[in-house]
């Protein structure tokens, strides 16, 4: 695969984590594209046992969140070229579920627990790229490395100016994709699944037909 094709799948998929990240706060209150301020909120909910439903919930999404990791594990294998075009045909069949989700209630609970495992499987996508482990939903981790790679290039290893990129490319994308939903949700509302469901298929499409 080309650089131009790796820089336009994690591009994407960055995207789509902010995007769906800000539609499950609209609907369910919840972020679901990452998990220390959940984890923060676990012991919360331990310690003041009148909110054992929003435990309950949070404690689902933990392992909705890591069954889309393991199911990423399951189907990958030692060829990146081949670990793409089997996430890319995952990805067109979630998306097909969110299009069926949009005809249906989208305040449901299961709803949200599936997209929780959409990006589960999305962050355990095995992705390297310039030397990278590709985390499309963690941007705390995108972070660091984005200081990491700073402080290596003051160091003088120009070679990782890149990596910069690439590291502030993901979060830059993860927002962007943030404020396009709110946006949507402004003057599309009653249409942002649908949208959704359809840009996620076509990025799976993409993904799949890669040589």
């Amino acid at each position: 695969m080309k650089d131009k094709e790796y820089y336009i799948i994690v591009a994407s998929i960055c995207f789509f984590s902010g995007f769906i990240n800000i539609i499950t706060l609209t609907y369910f209150g919840y972020p679901i594209s990452h998990y220390s301020g959940t984890f923060t909120s676990v012991a919360k909910y331990i310690y003041d046992i009148r909110f054992y439903k929003k435990l309950v919930e949070l404690i689902i999404m933990i392992f909705c969140f890591m069954g889309g990791s393991i199911l990423s594990s399951i189907v990958g294998s030692n060829f990146q070229e081949i670990n793409i075009k089997r996430y890319g045909k995952i990805i067109v069949v979630f998306g097909c579920i969110v299009l069926i989700s949009y005809f249906l209630d989208k305040t449901d609970k299961l709803f949200l627990f599936f997209l929780t495992l959409t990006m589960g499987f999305q962050n355990g996508m095995s992705i390297r790229f310039k030397g990278s482990l590709i985390r499309s939903t963690h941007m705390t981790g995108n972070l660091t490395d984005l200081g990491s790679y700073i402080g290596k290039v003051l160091k003088g290893e120009k070679n990782k100016i890149e990596n910069i990129f690439l590291s502030a490319l993901e979060i830059g994308q993860y927002i962007l994709g943030g404020v396009v939903a709110l946006i949507l949700l402004v003057f599309f509302k009653s249409y942002i699944l649908l949208l959704y469901g359809i840009l996620y298929i076509s990025c799976g499409l993409y993904m799949s037909s890669r040589k």
